[in-house]
Parts: C-alpha cells; sequence; structure tokens
C-alpha cells in the first residue's frame, strides 16, 4: 500500500471559538473530524466550523461568506450560516481571514456529509465531515 499523505482545505470543526481581545486570534476549542453517533436522527449542540480565507487584493466591504453543510449524497441540506466581512486596511494577498461560523443542525442519518464553503456565492472549497453510528463497545460522542 502506497501512502500520499494530503493537506487538508483549512476548514475546522470545533466545538468553541474563543476570539482574542487585541490580538485578534482565534482559539479553537474541542476540535474533531467525526460524529460518533448513539441514534438518528441526530442534533448535535451547537458547533463551530471556521474557515481560512486569502488571496484577497485591497479593503473588502460587506464581502458575503456563507457555508452549506449537506448530505453528500443526496445534497440535502443538513445546516447553514453566512455573513458579511470587511477590512479596514488593505489586504494583500498572503494575509488571511479567519472565519468562525456556528452551526445547528439535525443529521437524519449516518453517513458521509460535506461543507461547502461559498465566496460571492461561488463554492471555494469543501470538505467531508464523517457522522458514524456508534457501535458495540464504543460508546464516544464526538
Amino acid at each position: 500500500m502506497e501512502i500520499e499523505p494530503t493537506v487538508t482545505s483549512n476548514i475546522n470543526f470545533s466545538d468553541a471559538v474563543i476570539r482574542e481581545h487585541g490580538s485578534g486570534k482565534l482559539s479553537l476549542i474541542g476540535t474533531f473530524d467525526k460524529f460518533n453517533v448513539p441514534k438518528f436522527p441526530f442534533q448535535p449542540p451547537p458547533f463551530f466550523i471556521t474557515v481560512c480565507l486569502s488571496n484577497f487584493r485591497g479593503k473588502l466591504d460587506k464581502y458575503s461568506v456563507a457555508i452549506r453543510l449537506e448530505q453528500k449524497s443526496s445534497g440535502y441540506v443538513v445546516a447553514s450560516a453566512g455573513g458579511e466581512i470587511g477590512s479596514k486596511t488593505d489586504l494583500k494577498p498572503t494575509d488571511t481571514i479567519q472565519v468562525p461560523f456556528q452551526l445547528t443542525g439535525v443529521f437524519p442519518a449516518a453517513g458521509l456529509y460535506t461543507v461547502v464553503v461559498l465566496a460571492q456565492s461561488e463554492q471555494i472549497a469543501s470538505r467531508d465531515l464523517t457522522v458514524n453510528p456508534v457501535t458495540a463497545g464504543s460508546a464516544e460522542l464526538s
């Protein structure tokens, strides 16, 4: 078996996000990459999806960013969130803006779900999220 590691899009799942006063740094609390679920439909407590955006030029004013969490096989939207971002100064392509979105939703079944990131209504990235049923001997809930 040949192994070829890849870098996941900078789309992070976490239980909480704290933005530090002054520095503006984000602390992602309780990061995870899947849900292990005891029964369906499943409604997790509110959680965060944080996306990192770059390659901007100039000032941003009411720049639209949104995410959709959808069932990969059907496109059924489990949850969505959006908003507008702006900047006080000119941005360079190497500058990064971190945008956390708090979500609530209901997962109807186990399976593969996808986070779709939209900028100005255009899809720019995606990342999968697996929702597993809890099996015998596994009582972990992520």
